[in-house]
């Protein structure tokens, strides 16, 4: 038979035995530290320096001094005035009053919390009844997840792609919202007006991490950020153009060197001043507008520039100027179009940019003199000035039209017969010559 119990390691009296009482009064100082145990801590891995009698301990791992190699024992300081060390067995419970906690050793881990070995639950209800659908139900005013360390990390988990692993908002039970994993690995948040049809506000790819707005976009604020255009001429790919955007909406951007062949100029509408450093606009022009425009990249570019301020002949406001280049240098500036046409008491007329007018009119003759005819519009010089007639009249090969005279505004015409005397008649005049 063994002299002490098998689990306490409780010392027994053995028949025969000389002063019986020492063996008893041992064996009731280990019950009087493993019946409902308690130690003052778990932490110290070196014993305090002036013990008081009975006081109790978890030996810390690492343990130095009178405690080495007895990591995890009970360390008892006794009435002789030395420190007792009792090994636990699986199963042991102590309570730790430096932290108010439950501790139970086990073979596998030494001694852990009560609170980590708590048994799994079927259903769990905090203020409110659980069901085999909602097996944990919290109600409160608020729920804390805090962290137990650097962070926190609340996880949904589903079992494949085609389940759903979200957050549900509902109010009066029905819900209203949903955030998460529905239907796809994509990641969405839909809203509902009742619960039953729901529709997809936003999603995120889950491969690219690109957002779509299935629902569209309203913002009733300004966009900022690196996403919008820095300045109006910011012609950055893939940033959103902000109002005045080479002047869209706005006063266009200035341009410096209207004339660089690099490719360099973002297409768009830009201001042009010579006063301000713009430079290669056509000749004596100090203001306008610029359109700059291409087709394709690296498949050459196109001007087109509206004059603003005039600056000398050819160049009066309004007027339109293009030019264009294809690899290489720019072409020359360009003006055309018609400026003005118009019907006068006198007959028709037309401008043109590069300052050509043409007029039209009919002219009746007298046979007693000259007939002062004034041109639909007065040209500016009579420099380079024609004027080509011919004769409404079915003696036309008999009569001769002629111009005695001629101004700026206007001509003195004749018609004569073959005996070189005036007659009247309807003479046609064209004249060509420039209006600036």
């Amino acid at each position: 038979m063994s002299d002490t119990s098998p689990i306490l390691s409780l010392p027994y009296i053995l028949p025969s035995q000389a002063q019986k009482h020492v063996t008893h009064n041992e064996a009731l100082q280990l019950l009087d530290v493993l019946v409902q145990p308690a130690v003052l801590d778990r932490d110290r891995t070196a014993p305090p320096a002036a013990p008081a009698e009975g006081a109790r301990h978890l030996v810390a791992a690492g343990a130095t001094g009178a405690w080495a190699g007895h990591a995890g024992e009970f360390a008892v300081w006794t009435e002789e005035g030395r420190w007792r060390f009792l090994a636990p067995e699986p199963g042991w419970q102590t309570f730790v009053l430096a932290e108010g906690a439950g501790l139970v050793f086990t073979s596998a881990s030494g001694w852990r919390t009560l609170s980590s070995l708590a048994p799994e639950f079927a259903t769990l209800g905090i203020a409110t009844a659980a069901d085999e659908t909602n097996r944990l139900a919290v109600a409160s005013a608020a729920t804390l997840f805090t962290h137990a360390g650097g962070g926190h990390q609340l996880k949904v988990n589903k079992a494949a792609a085609a389940d759903t692993g979200s957050l549900l908002f509902q109010t009066g039970w029905s819900a209203r919202a949903e955030m998460g994993l529905a239907g796809s690995d994509d990641f969405t948040v839909k809203v509902s007006p009742d619960g039953g049809t729901f529709r997809t506000a936003l999603r995120v790819d889950r491969a690219s991490g690109r957002v779509t707005l299935p629902q569209g976009l309203s913002v009733t604020g300004s966009l900022t950020g690196t996403a919008v255009q820095a300045s109006a001429s910011d012609a950055t790919g893939g940033r959103l153009m902000a109002v005045g955007a080479f002047g869209l909406g706005g006063v266009a951007p200035l341009i410096g060197n209207a004339g660089v062949t690099d490719g360099s100029i973002a297409p768009g509408f830009y201001g042009y001043d010579t006063a301000r450093g713009s430079s290669g606009g056509p000749s004596g022009v100090p203001s306008g507008i610029l359109l700059h425009q291409c087709r394709a990249a690296g498949t050459g570019e196109l001007q087109l520039f509206l004059v603003e301020g005039a600056g000398g002949a050819g160049a009066l406001p309004g007027i339109l100027f293009s030019r264009a280049r294809s690899g290489g240098a720019w072409s020359p500036w360009f003006a055309g179009g018609i400026v003005e046409s118009a019907t006068t008491a006198s007959g028709r007329y037309i401008r043109h940019q590069d300052g050509t007018q043409t007029c039209w009119q009919k002219v009746t003759t007298s046979a007693s003199a000259e007939v002062a005819a004034s041109f639909p519009a007065a040209f500016s010089s009579t420099t380079h000035l024609t004027t080509t007639l011919g004769v409404v009249d079915a003696r036309a090969l008999a009569i001769s039209p002629r111009i005695t005279a001629r101004t700026v505004t206007g001509a003195n015409v004749s018609a004569f017969d073959t005996s070189n005397t005036r007659v009247a008649t309807q003479v046609e005049l064209i004249s060509m010559g420039r209006w600036y």
